[in-house]
């Protein structure tokens, strides 16, 4: 096997730099190296490889521990069944006969069962992310503070209507789990998960040395803090790649460790939901991978997501086959191609050869049928509105309308009655198809058109006459462009880095929106149509408030509060120091300043962060050895964060 997986790393890590090494060692497990990716394969014979790639391939990965994101949903799932399975919980219960204060501000939340939490069919908003990601620090107040924060919201769908990937819905389970047991969520996944596997490097950031977690880098080469996820049962568990495939191995047949058989088959059935094109498990994202279920052969699959760090883990429990890959860079997608490369090779050990066709590429038609044209119009999503066209029969042209970019897609019509996506311009002749291809058709459904994509999921849903009122309609386009920075986070809150601002876009061509939302009133912009599927997760209404003069983007439902650019000031060399408020930043606008570096007096729990004209991050206390020294860009942003009573000192 080991030479096998030599070939299948060295041809798809082609073209950039990574080391490999491979060895084969008397372990059960399949375990790597960590610096960029660390990848398991634990199979039922005793051949195991160790493949590490990355700068330090020669590294043990067990030197290192990841946050795994999503894949902690599966912890977290097994931990609700097996208090199914001791008859302490209901599947089909409503949650809150465990968690009592559990509300919203939405009478429908009472339908919410656990077997909704976990196969996403809740309704909940999705993520609340608000202190989810803070950088070198852990901090109980996103638990301690989750249910009061929920019991402010509504549901964006009646509960068990449709899947809808969904954060807070594991965090509901986390919380189940610690009313249920007794025990903290890491407590009882210590207890009744690692124990019984004899595994030792898993647990989250209330038992984890933090310091052995694998390093993050952004920019190329620059080093940042620790990654503290707080939201545990949705994305917080840390492990490294043996554990992990360790606890993959708990879902072969046969194998009663963590769960019974009966347990694990009922996480292992399709979900699908309201006609949705996901096919959740109980916990699993994928309980049906079509080529392999052509083989005879069921896999099972979870992939996470943190800001900066990611993991796949794929168990073929029939063939007892688990693979786990963890990366500090790519992402879960890629990671998932490599766990499935590494499957097909173990499968092949077994004598089975699961075919993948590659997808063709069907024929190019230069005409649109009239049929489709009737289709021309707006179209919408949670995040934005755009316009879709056929000119001169020709071809499909999707441009951005009310989007914080402007975009233009062109789309050539196929033989199989869809649109595959092009690169170029369709108009001149030149114009190849998109890679990878992207292919979408129009579904009429209920009343409702929809533009689907290649795996039957909507995309966009066509939108109708809107009659908004002329005053509301005033109110917002006067935000139009107008950008809106974040100021509601901690001073380590990661949203600093990754979601510090939001764009408000309205336009003549769709009247009564506003971005993706629908203008209520002067101040609030909400959905009046709720996508089915994935594609509507983590979404929030939008509310406007003013505080001493000044304008604020509230979007509640994330946790996130934006001030205006207009009510930013511009930084100045007569500032000297800035007072500090908790959760509360301070942004300031750098305009033309001239080769000045300053030198800052941060105090402890404070952070200063320095961004360019395009909002990259050039300085941050949480980039590693880069001291308080810190020259400015010529045009960019400056934000101060800190705890009340605090001051950030400035000399230059």
């Amino acid at each position: 096997m080991a030479k096998k997986i030599k070939k299948l790393y060295a041809g798809m890590m082609m073209g950039l730099s990574l080391s490999l090494l491979l060895e084969v060692i008397p372990a059960e497990a399949v375990s790597g190296s960590i610096t960029e990716y660390e990848s398991v394969v634990r199979t039922e014979s005793n051949t195991n490889v160790k493949a590490g790639i990355g700068e330090n391939a020669d590294t043990d990965s067990d030197d290192y521990i990841l946050n795994i994101g999503s894949v902690s949903k599966m912890y977290a799932a097994t931990a609700v069944m097996q208090l199914v399975e001791r008859g302490k919980v209901e599947l089909d219960d409503p949650v809150t006969d465990y968690i009592p204060e559990f509300k919203l501000e939405d009478a429908r939340y009472k339908d919410i069962t656990v077997r909704m939490l976990l196969n996403h069919t809740s309704g909940l908003m999705g993520t609340f992310y608000g202190g989810a990601f803070l950088f070198d620090e852990k901090s109980k107040e996103y638990h301690d503070t989750f249910l009061k924060r929920l019991s402010k919201e509504h549901l964006k769908a009646d509960p068990g209507e449709f899947n809808c990937y969904c954060n807070d819905g594991f965090t509901l389970l986390e919380i189940i789990v610690e009313r249920v047991s007794g025990q903290s969520f890491t407590d009882y996944v210590d207890e009744y998960i690692c124990k019984p596997l004899s595994v030792t490097e898993t647990g989250s950031v209330w038992n984890m040395d933090m310091d052995r977690q694998a390093p993050i880098y952004i920019n190329g080469n620059v080093r940042l803090g620790h990654e503290y996820c707080q939201l545990i049962g949705a994305g917080g568990i840390l492990s490294n790649a043996s554990e992990v495939c360790t606890f993959g191995s708990a879902f072969f047949t046969g194998n009663d460790v963590l769960l019974s058989g009966k347990m694990k088959k009922e996480m292992a059935e399709n979900n699908k939901a309201g006609g949705c094109s996901e096919s959740f498990g109980l916990g699993w994202d994928e309980v049906e991978k079509e080529d392999y279920k052509k083989a005879g052969i069921t896999v099972l699959s979870k992939g996470g997501d943190t800001d900066y760090q990611h993991a796949s883990l794929v168990v073929a429990p029939d063939n007892e086959i688990s693979v786990a890959v963890l990366s500090t860079g790519g992402g879960s997608g890629t990671n998932e191609k490599i766990a499935l490369a590494l499957m097909d090779e173990a499968l092949l050990e077994q004598g089975i050869s699961v075919e993948h066709n590659d997808e063709e590429k069907p024929e190019l038609l230069n005409t649109v049928p009239d049929d489709i044209l009737r289709y021309e119009g707006l179209y919408a999503n949670t995040n934005m509105t755009l316009d879709i066209s056929f000119p001169d029969k020709k071809y499909m042209r999707v441009v951005s309308v009310t989007a914080d970019q402007d975009f233009e897609e062109q789309f050539m019509f196929t033989e199989e009655n869809s649109f595959i996506k092009m690169n170029g311009d369709v108009a001149s002749g030149n114009a190849i198809v998109a890679q990878p291809m992207e292919s979408y058709s129009f579904k009429e459904q209920d009343g409702q058109v929809f533009l689907m994509d290649s795996f039957g999921g909507c995309s966009l849903y066509k939108v109708g006459d809107k009659k908004v009122d002329p005053a509301v309609q005033k109110a917002w386009d006067e935000r139009s462009g107008v950008t809106y920075y974040l100021v509601s986070g901690a001073y380590s809150d990661e949203s600093y880095f990754m979601n510090n601002k939001i764009k408000l876009v309205t336009s003549k061509a769709a009247p009564g929106f506003v971005n993706g939302y629908v203008m209520q009133d002067e101040n609030h912009a909400g959905y009046d149509f709720i996508i089915p599927g994935t594609v509507s997760r983590d979404i929030s209404d939008l509310r406007m408030e003013e505080k001493d003069g000044k304008e604020y983007l509230c979007l509640d439902d994330l946790g996130w509060k934006c001030i205006s650019e207009k009510d930013i000031p511009e930084y100045t060399s007569e500032l000297k120091k800035v007072d500090l408020k908790s959760k509360e930043a301070s942004w300031y606008r750098i305009d033309g300043v001239k080769n000045e570096t300053i030198k800052l007096e941060v105090p402890d729990a404070a952070a200063v962060y320095v961004f360019d004209k395009y909002m990259n991050v050039k300085y941050s206390g949480f980039m590693k050895e880069y001291g308080y020294s810190v020259p400015l860009p010529e045009y960019g942003m400056i934000v101060f964060l800190g705890e009340t009573g605090s001051t950030i000192s400035i000399s230059r």
